[in-house]
């Protein structure tokens, strides 16, 4: 869990670098990511880190492609309506993940998990705070497809927990990596490379945090159900909110910080509920 939390963090890191890489084509923001990890798992495996075997095809290209998409998504996402309320609509995806893990991987879904994920999910309504003009005009689009990220992640989060089983960390990643390069490779390419020296660097970073990121995450699922590890996911776009308010000025709202806080007790809880239950027992 706290492999899990680690991961979070950096990946809310690696989010608040996406809108000052926004010269650069959101093909290319993620292209960057896709390289940058296929290059870093390249190296691990010829240093002899790791190796690259594959024994479960159908969830290697499952994982790969939604993965994929949900990583384009999530960078269109906060470019388009920002970093706050991108983050928050991609991060649905627990809710995805804890319904679909019992149906794909026949894991058990306790009660209090399912409730905390239902506490969670209303604490991310507070956030993105629809009702009080959460969406500005011409975003509904850009939001409904940022949502889908959010599903395609949840996919994506039930491939990699079931790729624990048999598949290395390193392997699960290359997957996506490779994958997304085919998805968003020859629009990066024909997009304009012109801007200055400061965005590629910014984009090495991207590729850089989110290969770290990914790997601990992958690496903690093979010993965290989906269900759990996807919600204490949520730190991600609760840190997000925060910063894109001290950093980029967007709004935030007493409701917005009151979901903040939901969401950030639900994943205390489930990051220590087994100590909780241990405790009463």
């Amino acid at each position: 869990m706290l492999i899990m939390a680690a991961s979070s963090i950096l990946f809310s890191g690696m989010s608040v670098l996406v809108p000052f890489a926004k010269p650069a084509s959101t093909f290319l923001i993620a292209s960057s990511r896709y390289v940058t990890g296929t290059v870093a798992v390249l190296g691990l495996a010829l240093l002899g880190f790791t190796r690259l075997r594959v024994s479960n095809w159908p969830w290697i290209v499952v994982r790969g492609l939604f993965g994929a998409v949900a990583v384009y998504l999530t960078y269109y996402g906060i470019v388009e309506i920002g970093l706050g309320m991108g983050t928050v609509l991609n991060y649905t995806y627990p809710v995805f993940a804890a319904i679909l893990a019992p149906l794909l991987l026949r894991e058990k879904l306790h009660l209090d998990v399912a409730a905390a994920v239902l506490v969670s999910f209303f604490g991310i309504f507070l956030v993105v705070n629809p009702l009080a003009g959460g969406l500005a005009a011409g975003k509904t689009v850009p939001a409904l497809l940022t949502l889908a990220g959010g599903i395609a992640s949840a996919v994506a989060i039930v491939a990699v927990k079931k790729l624990r089983e048999t598949e290395s960390s390193t392997m699960i990643y290359l997957s996506q990596c490779v994958f997304g390069i085919l998805v968003t490779g020859y629009p990066a390419a024909a997009s304009s490379l012109r801007f200055p020296a400061p965005v590629w660097a910014i984009l090495l970073g991207i590729g850089v945090i989110a290969t770290v990121a990914q790997l601990l995450m992958t690496s903690a699922y093979r010993d965290v159900p989906a269900a759990e590890g996807s919600l204490l996911a949520f730190l991600t776009p609760v840190i997000n909110a925060v910063l894109a308010v001290l950093i980029f000025g967007e709004s935030f709202r007493p409701r917005a910080l009151a979901g903040s806080l939901v969401v950030l007790a639900a994943c205390l809880y489930v990051a220590l509920r087994e100590k909780l239950i241990a405790a009463v027992r």
